[in-house]
């Protein structure tokens, strides 16, 4: 009676794992190939205990088969979730962890070696001699046990969830009863359970670590945009600056070295906080504030081995969680004691090295994450910009001023364009800008989205000079920021407008159309913000499209969620798709005649044959043959994507 109530149960709790990874396919889960050996993992176990056991069970030769069957698939369970720590391993030691990853070899070696002999044994116990049934039950038992012995002595850290499989099985096949089965089943769907909802914890975990990443990129640009206005007085802009950036991620100092080129050092301008100097020195492990900051001003940093100068001579940012482990940091001697986590980012302006920004330790005794690099990283370009400006603000004054101002609004949009053209599956790629006398404010990028997507980005800024540079900057920073959480082209758009809109002054505003690539589905998908048309030329049926982008600049309204959408893009092999600001359509000859969108169309319909490099130059040549010597007034950005 109790069998026959309880077997019908089996089928059922064994789909449940294969349930639970079909939920996680469906609900876009990362790819992995561990992620597919879990999935048809779950599909054999449901399989075997659904229905191919019962079936084997009837037939005489049944019994140690189903051993064998029951054994091999808990080999393969462990074998994929010590694969699933050791990931999880090879991660933190990436991560300045040191860690021991667990054994998998070793674990499949001998786990193969003694199922095999297992496997034989019960073969013979049942061949040769059918009435030591319980000589084939114990051989299969002792194998359990060796199974658990093996896990705990490859496993990174053991868990008591799984060694009660062994536990569950063991009683099962020497009891025989259909209700420890059950359990034994119920502890695997268990454990599919439990790693789904790690899954599930862990991306609301992000997801509230956007909603925080956000806010605080949101009220530090508030901050800088406030704060910032006359950089003639450098180190009080300096100071503003650090203070604003270490307030929104609370940190408890940061300070500015600045590279002197002639003297081939660097040498500290600012601090703010009680900021620990980075270079060995003094041995006393001082506390005073103004003790510290004395060894800071006075003290150069000449090695080459230190982590300041390999910073900005390598220009590339450093992320120090745990300062301990760091042999940069420890070789300051007494002052490392003092240094739990630190932050390092290299100040470039338009190829050229200025200095590093330094964010140490963190309030409340915590750590520099990810997303605090990546704020530093983001605002750096602020520091950046006070530098310059304030050499801009010695120089020159008037009219040489307003000239200098202008070109420190290019320098600033340049810093913030692509050194290099991106390569991606599916698409080639191409773009430029070339600037006016007088900046306008023209900005294209490629961003890496994360899940096989690149993000494609041509806007153009309202403005002139300085105020264009701020507001690209910010949208830079904002838009930089929305990437990092990535969902679609229209959230995105949606988000940086209502912060760019609160941020910058009535009277200034960006257009904006943003692509988002996936080279794993081909397709390309755009949200317009009162961009240029986009050209769309289909090489099936030769014929090009001038698509109306749409929708409304950034910043001209508060909420633009009504009226901007995303909107697919079908493109095939051989396809191109022009992009362009109005300096292109606008640029004007010494008739006063300007090339405009017809003398475009006929352009891209002619060269669509050519590589998009080829393109870009090509009607840059043809622009230049147009306007005949007549000054350009615009920027001219143009971007070529290629399929």
């Amino acid at each position: 009676m109790l069998v026959t109530v309880l077997l019908p149960f089996i089928p059922l709790i064994a789909a449940f794992p294969l349930f639970i990874m079909i939920v996680e396919l469906r609900g876009h889960r990362p790819q992995s190939k561990l992620q597919t050996l879990l999935l048809a993992f779950s599909f054999l176990f449901f399989a075997w205990h659904g229905f191919l056991a019962r079936f084997l069970s009837a037939a005489d030769f049944g019994g140690p088969f189903i051993r064998i069957i029951d054994m091999l698939l808990m080999l393969l369970l462990l074998t994929l979730v010590i694969s699933m720590e050791s990931s999880k391993a090879t991660l933190l030691s990436g991560n300045a962890l040191q860690v021991t990853c667990p054994n998998l070899r070793y674990f499949v070696t001998r786990g193969v070696i003694a199922f095999l002999i297992s496997s034989f044994a019960q073969i013979v116990f049942f061949v040769r001699q059918p009435p030591l049934f319980f000589a084939a039950v114990l051989c299969a038992v002792l194998l359990a046990l060796y199974f658990e012995r093996l896990y705990v002595r490859s496993s990174y850290y053991p868990k008591l969830r799984f060694r009660l499989l062994f536990i569950f099985w063991i009683v099962s096949m020497l009891l025989f009863l259909p209700v420890f089965r059950l359990l034994f089943l119920v502890q695997v769907a268990y454990i599919f359970y439990k790693r789904y909802m790690v899954w599930v914890d862990g991306k609301e975990h992000k997801i509230q670590t956007y909603r925080e990443e956000r806010l605080v990129n949101h009220q530090i640009v508030s901050q800088m945009s406030t704060s910032l206005h006359d950089f003639s007085d450098l180190h009080q802009a300096l100071s503003n600056y650090l203070k604003n950036l270490s307030e929104g991620i609370e940190a408890k100092s940061a300070a500015i070295y600045m590279w002197d080129a002639k003297a081939d050092n660097f040498h500290c301008i600012e601090i703010w906080g009680v900021f620990f100097p980075l270079v060995r020195g003094n041995e006393m492990s001082f506390t005073h504030v103004d003790a510290l900051r004395e060894i800071a001003f006075s003290q150069d940093i000449v090695e080459t081995t230190n982590i300041v100068w390999e910073c900005g001579v390598k220009r590339q940012g450093f992320h120090v969680p745990f300062a301990s482990q760091d042999e940069r940091i420890l070789s300051l001697g007494s002052r490392a004691a003092n240094i739990q986590t630190l932050i390092l980012e290299p100040l470039v302006f338009d190829q050229e090295l200025l200095g590093v920004l330094v964010v140490e330790n963190k309030l409340y005794e915590r750590y520099f994450t990810e997303s605090d690099a990546y704020l530093v990283r983001n605002f750096s370009h602020y520091a950046t910009m006070i530098l310059k400006a304030h050499d801009v603000a010695l120089e020159k004054q008037g009219q040489i001023m307003a000239q200098m101002e202008l070109q420190l609004g290019y320098q600033i949009q340049s810093g913030l364009l692509p050194s290099t053209i991106p390569t991606f599956p599916g698409i080639s790629l191409a773009g430029s800008m070339t600037p006016a006398k007088e900046i306008g404010g023209d900005y294209f990028d490629f961003v890496n989205l994360g899940n096989n997507s690149l993000g494609i980005v041509v806007g153009d800024v309202s403005g002139k000079g300085v105020p264009a540079g701020m507001v690209m900057t910010s949208l830079y920073a904002f838009l930089h920021a929305e990437c990092r959480h990535f969902v679609n082209t229209y959230r995105t758009l949606v988000q940086v407008n209502s912060q760019l809109a609160s941020n910058i002054t009535n009277n200034m505003f960006a257009s904006l159309i943003f692509f988002e690539w996936n080279s794993e589905k081909k397709a390309l998908h755009y949200t317009s913000c009162g961009h240029e048309h986009i050209l769309h030329y289909r090489a099936a049926d030769k014929k090009l499209d001038c698509i109306r982008s749409g929708g409304i600049a950034l910043a001209m309204v508060e909420d633009n969620s009504k009226i901007i959408k995303e909107k697919a893009l079908p493109v095939a092999p051989n396809d191109t798709v022009v992009l362009y600001t109005d300096g292109v359509t606008e640029m004007t000859n010494m008739d006063h005649a300007m090339f405009g969108l017809e003398r475009l169309k006929t352009f891209v319909e002619a060269h669509q044959n050519l590589s998009a490099e080829s393109i870009r130059k090509e009607l840059l040549e043809t622009l230049q043959n147009f306007a005949h010597g007549t000054p350009q007034a615009d920027d001219i950005t143009i971007l070529v994507m290629k399929f």
